[in-house]
């Protein structure tokens, strides 16, 4: 029973990969042995912990009468990684769990092989390792872990052959390919929606009914003209003024919209854009004539209708 309890002690410490350090009983006594006088030399030198945690394998496998037991190290090394990093007041109490644990750990092994006749007490002592905390959240797999299992060992034998003669796939590879493959497809995606982002997002000109461009910038320039024949200046230029909002309207300038001032046509149009000198001039001689109610003369319908030419208005 103490041997049953020693293998059993072993198998629970933890499964390690297949290509663990493989060590005698006697080596493995030897390197618990070793391990315990580096943990103890840390009551003195704590600084040395990270020393020792390099030196302490993740797994070793333990040669035994019927074939290899794996032993993890895991919980050492993370109860060993916490005493580095705790602070003076903490490190004493991690220190003496950590000595109790290797003390553990050499008691199972030197008990291995040695005659014991109390079933009882060996139950006993496999129940208190079972309900240490490493081995809180172990269990068995699930019926979803074997068939996942199952179904990656199918993908690797697959794409094995794909790989080679060697039966080998490099998974690595295939993820960067899975990752440039779907760059270039939403890349794609973006290109066709920017392409034709034009036709679908650019409808046709709403003519606003009332709005300057609801006319035509033609029909208020030729009402413009006939004022002006009437020697009507101030009302020949306050036309003209609409012809050339209703012009920019017509090619994209804005939105229309019929409740705007001539200010906001003239914020809207932006001072940067190659029109605004002609619009501010236009804005400026329709402020003084029209809403200034200043006096107008021919000169200055003129002057409104080179304005006009320069933005586009022939």
């Amino acid at each position: 029973m103490v041997r049953l309890a020693f293998l059993i002690a072993l198998i629970v410490c933890g499964i390690s990969p297949a290509r663990a350090e493989s060590l005698s009983l006697s080596e493995y006594r030897q390197q618990l042995h070793e391990i315990a006088e580096k943990v103890d030399a840390l009551q003195s030198h704590p600084e040395g912990a990270k020393t020792v945690i390099s030196t302490v394998p993740d797994h070793v496998a333990v040669k035994i009468d019927s074939g290899e037991v794996n032993v993890s190290y895991k919980s050492l090394r993370d109860d060993l990684t916490e005493f580095s990093n705790a602070n003076e007041q903490r490190r004493g109490a991690i220190l003496k769990s950590v000595q109790g644990y290797v003390r553990e750990l050499n008691t199972a092994a030197g008990s291995y092989g040695k005659i014991g006749t109390d079933p009882a007490a060996s139950k006993s002592k496999l129940g208190e390792i079972l309900a240490r905390r490493e081995f809180k959240n172990v269990q068995g797999p699930t019926v979803k872990d074997t068939w996942l299992a199952k179904l990656y060992r199918w993908l690797s034998r697959l794409l094995g052959r794909l790989g080679g003669a060697g039966g080998s796939f490099d998974w690595l590879r295939l993820l960067i390919y899975i990752l440039v493959g779907a760059a270039v497809a939403v890349l794609l995606a973006w290109t066709v929606r920017r392409l034709r982002r034009p036709y679908e997002e650019f409808p046709q000109r709403e003519i606003i009914p009332f709005s300057p461009s609801a006319r035509g910038w033609r029909a208020w320039l030729a009402d413009a003209r006939n004022l002006a024949q009437q020697q009507d200046w101030r009302n020949a230029i306050h036309l003209a003024y609409w012809a050339g909002i209703a012009y920019l309207e017509e090619h994209g300038a804005w939105k229309p919209n019929r409740a705007r001032t001539p200010r906001e046509y003239l914020r809207l149009i932006g001072a940067r854009a190659s029109q605004y000198p002609v619009l501010a001039s236009l804005t400026q001689k329709l402020e003084v004539v029209w809403y200034g109610y200043g006096s107008a003369n021919e000169a200055d319908f003129q002057e409104t209708l080179v304005q006009l030419e320069k933005l586009g208005c022939r």
